[in-house]
C-alpha cells in the first residue's frame, strides 16, 4: 500500500513524541476529513500512538 506525504509526516510526529496524544489525534482527524490521510493510514497511526 502506498502512503501519501501526510502519512510520512504524521509518522515522524508520532516517532518524535513531543506532542500529546490528544493533540496528535485532533490534527490527524483534520487530515482525514480534508483527504490528507486515508482511514487505513489513520488506523495505523492511532495504533502507533497507542503503543507509545
Amino acid at each position: 500500500m502506498k502512503h501519501g506525504r501526510s502519512y510520512g509526516l504524521c509518522k515522524k510526529i508520532v516517532a518524535v513524541g513531543k506532542m500529546g496524544k490528544e493533540q496528535m489525534l485532533e490534527k490527524f482527524d483534520v487530515l482525514v476529513l480534508s483527504g490528507g490521510l486515508t482511514e487505513d493510514d489513520y488506523t495505523e497511526l492511532v495504533a502507533e500512538i497507542n503503543k507509545n
